[in-house]
């Protein structure tokens, strides 16, 4: 198995502070249970668990939850890091809970009336992402990410290899959460279907306390060679199939930015979730605003192909300690959240055989075993 070290980190609140990693408070190599995990464009999580008797267990974690740094090294690679936040305890235990970096862009707000006119999403000041970020990373005070750098920030374009940069005729927040302003904005970036459009707060595998803000207009999502299969590599799944939620006459209207109203429509009639073989199922979409109707068309096209899934996720559980799948974080992994795999279970009323996108992953280390367990689902457009 994998050796597993978990280290707690102060945080530089002091005297021109900027919260990040101070002095090393712990460190833990034994935890009883342990869990990490990773979603793209979403808060990664990370448990472990002590026992209450353990000399750290007093008031030097405690003093640090809620600004106190957690990193999780893999073999001497730093596979997770987050901030320090909540636990549970009992007589015998103490449960630890962090959550990432991205999590500190849930407490922080945009301003009141916060507009952009005419303006790219990202990739230079002026922009929404930029300008959030810089407000997250430097001009709110006591913010805990202004220890982190600004990275590589690219300009989405409307399609997966075209180069027209999405421009936006009015965005418009009033005291937004920034995570969700992100996360709205990675929504616009991806209309075209088939874009894979990411933010994240990366840190190096190595001991380095560095953090870097990114936003990426498209993952280059490869296709592996690999092969999931059940049985073989899969030693267990989760199959969540929720034909409700699958809608088939979607109608959406929208407003421009100079109060014009645009309506489209897409209506489908063959496939598994085809109104000939599933009946009508309908949907209203109503967007505040959108360039023009091509683009209303784009969102709505995505917005059809996430209601045609035939699976809305699959979590897999490999063999424990299975060198085919490490965790995507471990430099030998070869893969990383967005690209896709091939997943083959034939177990009763469970029939997969396709390529599914990655989009999330999460490790459990448990009674000496290291589980990996990747979360795939249906790739919107593919």
């Amino acid at each position: 198995m994998a050796d597993y070290r978990i280290q707690l980190w102060t945080a530089n609140t002091g005297s021109g502070n900027d919260f990040g990693p101070l002095a090393l408070a712990a460190e833990f190599e034994h935890a009883k249970n342990l869990g990490y995990s990773y979603y793209l464009n979403d808060i990664g999580e990370a448990f472990f668990t002590i026992n209450q008797d353990d000399v750290y267990a007093g008031s030097t974690i405690r003093a640090i939850e809620g600004t106190g740094h957690v990193k999780i090294f893999r073999d001497g690679e730093c596979v997770w890091r987050g901030i320090l936040s909540e636990h549970d305890a009992n007589h015998d235990d103490v449960i630890f809970y962090a959550y990432g970096y991205e999590g500190l862009l849930y407490h922080l707000l945009s301003k009141w009336n916060q507009t952009w006119e005419s303006a790219k999403i990202a990739g230079a000041a002026g922009r929404p992402i930029n300008d959030l970020w810089t407000r997250a990373q430097t001009d709110l005070a006591q913010s805990q990410l202004k220890f982190a750098a600004t990275g590589t920030i690219q300009a989405p374009v409307t399609t997966s290899d075209g180069s027209t940069d999405i421009t936006l005729e009015s965005y418009k927040i009033y005291y937004k959460r920034i995570l969700h302003a992100f996360k709205e904005l990675v929504a616009m970036a991806v209309s075209d279907t088939t874009n894979v459009c990411y933010f994240e707060l990366d840190y190096p595998t190595t001991t380095a306390h560095t953090l870097t803000f990114n936003f990426w207009k498209d993952n280059a999502s490869e296709i592996t060679d690999r092969v999931l299969r059940y049985p073989g590599e899969i030693a267990d799944f989760s199959d969540r199939y929720v034909p409700i939620l699958s809608r088939n006459d979607l109608k959406s209207v929208a407003t421009g930015a100079r109060d014009q109203l645009f309506r489209v429509s897409q209506y489908t009639t063959a496939g598994t979730f085809g109104a000939n073989a599933f009946g009508r199922r309908q949907e209203p979409i109503h967007f505040t605003w959108v360039r023009d109707e091509a683009e209303l068309t784009r969102v709505l096209k995505r917005r059809s192909a996430k209601a045609r899934r035939e699976d809305i996720n699959i979590r897999l559980r490999l063999w424990p300690d299975d060198s085919m799948m490490l965790p995507m974080r471990a430099s030998a992994s070869g893969y990383e959240l967005g690209d896709r795999m091939r997943v083959e279970i034939d177990r009763g009323i469970t029939q997969i055989d396709k390529m599914m996108f990655i989009e999330g992953e999460q490790v459990i280390v448990a009674q000496g075993m290291e589980y990996v367990q990747p979360i795939f689902a249906d790739r919107a457009g593919s």
